[in-house]
């Protein structure tokens, strides 16, 4: 059987972060880089932006995201009054961070063209209200939401967007690790990331326990990214426990989806006027009526679930569906008492060795759910069928919810009833399962700190050295907003891994 998660990694790095003195702040802070990703996604009502002076301004393009020394975006174009300007751009929270962070003593600002600041004030003037500073924007009355809204809805996990720059410093003594330090590193930092992700649910355990914290967890990672805190908002409008509580015992199984769906759709603000004359919804209808009077008001509507810039297959309506089919699979025991159990199975047929690959990566199909409903071949509950079934579950959904959510559950149950072969054997799927497919950051980190070397993306094996990699950007690169001139991680790389 494979070695236990380590935690050799978490402790390093906050063996590297105690060394760091930082003031106590007890006042509410925006972090600067909320204001890139604004700036970066264009986050705000760009007819008719003014600058301080009360020029005409159009952001023609906003430059690139900048990982090294000087202005945040660089080579940006921008018209003031109609005539074209090209150069860099500087972002602060506030104004006077310019003279704060000494950047008009500093050459590598000579370039800015354009400094945008979230709010003005705080302190002595600065460049940007002097004369000589081309041009000076404050955002925060042309966003397109609150700054605090806007804050809690970026997804960081998301950023920085795939950019054509140079890799990052830690690329070099990287490169020059053999294959199996390289791999150590990774493996280490992933089992780190499946530790740190306990964290978000020891006290929900502990308080709601475990089969909610699972099936909120499950719904959680079913809506990921865009309808993620709305998934949530569900499973805590509509938990498990009063979810089966309301249905009958005596409904049969086949029904009994019809019954979770229903409830589920109607909480989730699916179910408004108009619902029965869509075939989707027609035969939920009147089940929902049957409960509305017994369920408190859900605050959900239909206008709180995001369709954009979703593929069809995954929008919220089949997630809801599929949802309602997995607690009927599971009901009888839980769907996180199933989980565990069925992967015990798995671990007691292996005899105390590593369960072989085919057998891992059907496990890495618990989750799936394909279904012979109106769902498995329509989009929208009055849309055109689609010429053939479609999961609505897919396998990569289902992978990811087991390295999001089943592994960290998983993990805190087997220490918690010290579980060491449970432990080893969840560690053991995380190794050798499948690898969930690329997306905008991964391809991004592959670039920044490999350099899309081919004999370093060759470690790159399982998913726990995915997650190392990514557990890495995180604890250096997003920590020091991608600077890497503020980077520890090069140097640490040298001193213990060379």
């Amino acid at each position: 059987m494979t070695a236990l998660f380590s935690d050799a990694y978490l402790k390093f790095t906050h063996h590297l972060n105690s060394l760091q003195v930082r003031e106590d702040d007890t006042t509410i802070r925006v972090p600067e880089k909320v204001i890139r990703c604004i700036w970066n996604d264009q986050l705000f009502c760009t007819p008719s932006l003014k600058t301080q002076r009360g020029q005409n301004l159009e952001i023609v393009y906003p430059g690139y995201w900048n990982f090294g020394k000087g202005p945040d975006f660089t080579r940006a174009t921008i018209k003031v009054d109609g005539k074209v300007y090209e150069g860099d751009v500087e972002l602060h929270v506030y104004s006077t961070d310019w003279n704060a962070h000494g950047h008009s003593r500093n050459p590598d600002y000579d370039n800015v063209i354009l400094h945008v600041y979230m709010w003005r004030g705080r302190g002595k003037t600065s460049r940007g209200e002097q004369k000589d500073f081309p041009f000076q924007f404050e955002i925060k009355d042309y966003l397109t939401k609150g700054i605090l809204e806007l804050n809690d809805e970026l997804d960081f996990e998301n950023y920085p967007i795939l950019n054509h720059c140079n890799a990052g410093l830690c690329h070099q003594p990287l490169s020059q690790l053999s294959k199996e330090k390289l791999a150590q590193i990774l493996n280490a930092a992933g089992e780190a990331r499946i530790v740190t992700k306990m964290e978000r649910f020891h006290d929900a355990i502990i308080i709601e326990g475990y089969e909610q914290t699972f099936y909120r967890g499950v719904a959680e990672a079913l809506g990921y990214p865009e309808n993620k805190r709305t998934f949530q908002v569900l499973a805590d409008t509509l938990p498990l426990s009063e979810l089966t509580r309301l249905v009958p015992a005596k409904v049969s199984k086949g029904k009994k989806v019809l019954h979770y769906q229903a409830l589920l759709f109607g909480v989730a603000g699916m179910m408004s006027n108009g619902a029965g004359e869509k075939a989707g919804l027609r035969g939920l209808v009147p089940i929902w009526k049957t409960y509305r009077e017994r369920i408190p008001p859900s605050p959900l509507t239909k206008k709180d679930w995001c369709f954009r810039a979703i593929r069809p297959a995954n929008y919220p309506y089949r997630r809801i569906a599929g949802l309602a089919y997995l607690l009927v699979r599971h009901e009888k025991v839980g769907m996180f008492a199933s989980f565990v159990e069925s992967y015990q199975k798995i671990l007691a047929a292996a005899a105390d060795k590593i369960p072989d690959k085919k057998t891992l990566n059907a496990f890495n199909d618990f989750f799936c759910v394909a279904a012979d409903d109106y769902w498995a071949n329509h989009y929208t509950p009055d849309g055109k069928a689609l010429a053939q079934h479609q999961q609505l579950i897919g396998a990569a959904r289902s992978r990811e919810i087991i390295v999001n959510i089943g592994l960290p559950i998983g993990l805190i149950f087997a220490r918690a009833g010290k579980f060491t072969d449970l432990e080893a054997g969840l560690n053991a799927l995380f190794q050798t399962g499948k690898k969930i497919g690329d997306n905008k950051l991964l391809r991004f980190v592959k670039h920044y700190i490999f350099g899309n070397r081919e004999e370093m993306l060759q470690v790159l094996q399982s998913e726990k050295q995915i997650q190392g990699l990514m557990q890495i950007y995180q604890d250096f690169c997003a920590q020091n907003q991608n600077n890497c001139l503020r980077c520890s991680f090069p140097d640490v790389v040298r001193k213990y891994f060379s």
